[in-house]
């Protein structure tokens, strides 16, 4: 059975989940061969998939989800806290609790699973990347910008405050390291990269906001600016998405 006949044979639920995700600005176009399907099987069970199915890109509590879905809203809300801890979902502190919602494929689904990727998965997502690399992230405006440190600033030349990356870390309160998962990913097929792997920063306006995360290193504040000092020193670029309002990673 070759790629093309396996992904046909994939439960539907994928298919209508990978169509879901393209809607969202990042994008998550198909392929010919079908390969984002297998690689979502790889990630979701049937029913998460259909799960995700009833989230929205706006967060909303369990309450409101299970309104849509008909389930439990205890147990739906169990369900949801397992899926965000695989990655799957977008999970944040409300009011009233926590909220739940869709999430990017890139950036978001990719990016945190840091602590599951595998040669499975490695393989599936660099076969998706090379068959449609020509069309995710390729949405105007572009989802990411360059952020630069003042250093590399040349004289003259104005970066605003939303622009600077010092600036724009010292107004959280929390702040996180994990590795990149672009080069475990490639490692896991043999092209390990020669810069530093552990420089991926996440930032929160609440405090302790990483205290419990498993793949989420927690950092002070003077610990994050090293970390983007040395991501200079290695010539690395620094980008954010491309927005002015509040930034949670670099």
């Amino acid at each position: 059975m070759n790629e093309h006949t396996k992904a046909k044979h994939l439960d539907p639920v994928y298919k209508k989940l990978a169509q879901l995700l393209d809607t969202i600005p990042n994008g998550f176009p198909a392929t010919e061969s079908g390969v984002e399907l297998r690689l979502l099987a790889k990630l979701f069970t049937p029913e998460e998939a259909a799960l995700a199915l009833h989230l929205k890109l706006t967060p909303g509590y369990a309450e409101d989800i299970a309104k849509r879905t008909g389930d439990d809203p205890q147990t739906l809300e169990t369900n949801l806290k397992r899926m965000f801890a695989k990655g799957l979902i977008r999970m944040k502190r409300g009011e009233k609790g926590p909220v739940f919602g869709l999430m990017p494929f890139i950036v978001g689904i990719y990016e945190m699973q840091i602590g599951r990727m595998d040669e499975e998965l490695a393989r599936l997502f660099e076969e998706y990347y090379q068959e449609s690399y020509h069309k995710v992230g390729k949405t105007k405006p572009s989802v990411h910008r360059v952020i630069p440190v003042e250093q590399a600033v040349q004289v003259g030349v104005k970066v605003l405050p939303y622009e600077s990356a010092s600036e724009i870390l010292s107004h959280a309160q929390s702040w996180g390291v994990l590795d990149c998962i672009c080069r475990v990913q490639r490692k896991l097929l043999g092209h390990q990269c020669e810069h530093p792997i552990n420089s991926c920063l996440v930032f929160s306006s609440k405090p302790n906001a990483y205290d419990k995360a498993k793949i989420i290193k927690p950092l002070t504040k003077g610990e994050a600016l090293e970390v983007l000092r040395q991501a200079e020193e290695a010539g690395l670029v620094h980008t954010a998405s491309n927005h002015s309002g509040e930034l949670d990673y670099i």
